[in-house]
């Protein structure tokens, strides 16, 4: 059998690759040579400009959480700030302006420091409504450095002084051009459209007691978007937020770390010319590599396509031993389903495990079939109690996710939109 890749293919597979390790940042000019490998032209396109209301909320701690909301006022105390003006590149040029918010929260001391009466709510205390959160943390290194430089920016830099000092000025720019440190005040009435343009999800925590975050690519879906008037950068300040969420309430820490978990079930070379997907897939990469270095503990790429593997060895020499490491690419069977127990444990999804996600058969262009995702029903329903939930796209991190976005709505007089 004759694998044979075309050269955007190839580099849009390795870009996402590099994107599910986004935070195991590639060797330093990874992506000129994946230019150069592939001949890897220019892509994407320039998307249309956003609107202020693409700001997005995360939700309440829940019982698995390493802080819980009665700490926030003490986590905010001990957060110094970490910003300064500046510029960015993972947006286009022309949406690089001041981001203002045009609504007024309405804010009530008492609400916001009282407990819910509401029986769902019955366990959790009201969520603050005003948060901020800054790119430097306690014992994070920042303090003790002469440059003010995290540990985990020397550490992306091989302790390359300059270099590290460049990529943390850089990253305080891009902070400062998104308002990144008061991203978690704002609203975010796209939420659950977001949900459903592709699915991810905090799965739970696994044996080690790190976040498995679950991704999958191939379901990225175009026409959701199109049909929800929002767009790729809603979709990028959506993850933002849900990684600024997972560091700064869930699982506060300058030394914590997630399990990462890229589901490429449904991938296809058809995805892989897609010029948006391609798009995306680039700019989620500088995105994450650039600004939340050194956070990953694993990366499983599971369901991995035969092709795939032998794409890795390209892209393989790119990245370092350490990053290396930390990669395990699995191939759909019981080997993989007893691999995710061993290093998910309890949060393994039941959609995770083999034959339990809907496919279709499609024939491909060479005569033979594959596996197509089943798109015939919605991916993303949130359920509305917290009884029913499981590790998977309901688990008790999302279920509460959810909940402080709607709060952080209602806070601001305004309502989740509808997926359409």
């Amino acid at each position: 059998m004759h694998i044979i890749y075309s050269p955007s293919s190839a580099a849009i597979a390795g870009i996402y690759l590099l994107g599910a390790i986004g935070s195991l940042e590639p060797t330093s000019g990874s992506f000129h040579r994946i230019r150069r490998a592939t001949s890897f032209g220019r892509i994407g396109r320039s998307w249309r400009r956003q609107s202020t209301s693409f700001l997005i909320s995360e939700s309440a701690s829940s019982d698995l959480s390493k802080s819980s909301v009665s700490q926030w006022h003490d986590i905010l105390l001990q957060t110094r700030g970490g910003s300064s003006t500046a510029d960015a590149n993972v947006f286009p040029s022309e949406q690089q302006e001041e981001i203002t918010s045009d609504v007024t929260p309405l804010i009530d001391e008492d609400i916001a420091n009282t407990t819910s009466t509401n029986t769902t709510n019955a366990t959790q205390p009201q969520t603050p409504r005003l948060l901020n959160f800054s790119a430097t943390t306690p014992n994070d290194g920042s303090q003790t450095d002469p440059d003010g430089i995290p540990t985990r920016f020397l550490q992306m830099k091989k302790n390359n002084r300059d270099e590290a000092k460049a990529a943390f000025a850089e990253h305080l720019r891009w902070r400062e051009r998104f308002q990144v440190d008061t991203l978690l005040s704002r609203p975010h009435p796209k939420y659950d459209v977001c949900k459903a343009m592709v699915p991810h999800y905090f799965s739970g925590r696994d044996p080690h007691d790190n976040i498995v975050f679950v991704q999958r690519p191939a379901m990225l879906d175009f026409e959701i978007m199109r049909r929800n008037n929002a767009t790729i950068d809603d979709l990028l300040l959506h993850y933002i937020y849900v990684i600024e969420y997972c560091w700064n309430i869930l699982d506060p820490g300058h030394d914590r770390i997630m399990t990462n978990v890229l589901d490429m079930r449904g991938i296809s070379f058809r995805n892989m010319k897609n010029q948006e997907y391609i798009g995306f897939g680039k700019r989620f990469v500088q995105m994450m590599s650039a600004n939340y270095p050194g956070r990953s503990y694993k990366t499983l790429i599971v369901n991995a396509p035969t092709w795939f593997h032998a794409l890795y060895k390209i892209f393989k020499p790119l990245l370092r031993e350490s990053t290396r490491q930390k990669i395990v690419i699995l191939k759909a069977g019981e080997q993989q389903d007893a691999a995710l127990k061993f290093y998910l444990g309890d949060s393994l999804p039941d959609d995770l495990i083999t034959g339990e996600f809907k496919t279709k058969k499609k024939n491909n262009m060479e005569g033979g079939e594959v596996d197509e995702l089943d798109r015939s029903h919605r991916y993303f329903i949130p359920v509305d109690d917290e009884e029913l939930c499981a590790p998977g796209p309901n688990s008790l991190m999302e279920f509460h996710m959810r909940r402080f976005c709607i709060s952080q709505l209602d806070a601001y007089n305004t309502t989740l939109e509808e997926v359409v």
